[in-house]
């Protein structure tokens, strides 16, 4: 891993370059106060858990979206990296993912289940 270069990727990328989604600005905007423990975690390989690379929302009831997952790039090899859990909320290396387009080596973490109330 590259945390540096993660660091980096995060800090480069706009908010405006993430999906505008009602649901996916839901994530963006409650992620980190809802999950402080895997904010923490997750900033400890330099990924911004607000800027997520992919999200999968669907309604859980009329107070709460359930994202089957969410996904974030980690770049460098992912020699050393751990699955995880945290609470109830997994944390592992998928190969299930959008092409990234990014050519120097990185990988794709997921997070699931989350729960966030809308908006």
């Amino acid at each position: 891993m590259d945390i540096e270069k993660t660091k980096e990727y995060y800090a480069q990328l706009d908010y405006s370059d993430l999906c505008q989604c009602d649901d996916c600005k839901n994530y963006v905007k409650k992620i980190k106060a809802s999950y402080p423990l895997i904010d923490d975690y997750l900033s400890q390989f330099g990924i911004d858990i607000t800027k997520p690379f992919e999200t999968a929302p669907v309604d859980f009831d009329e107070e709460t979206i359930m994202y089957l997952m969410a996904q974030y790039i980690v770049m460098g090899e992912s020699d050393g990296f751990e699955n995880t859990k945290i609470n109830d909320v997994e944390i592992f290396i998928t190969e299930s993912h959008p092409m990234t387009s990014i050519t120097e080596p990185h990988f794709v973490i997921e997070i699931c289940p989350v729960y966030l109330k809308k908006n």
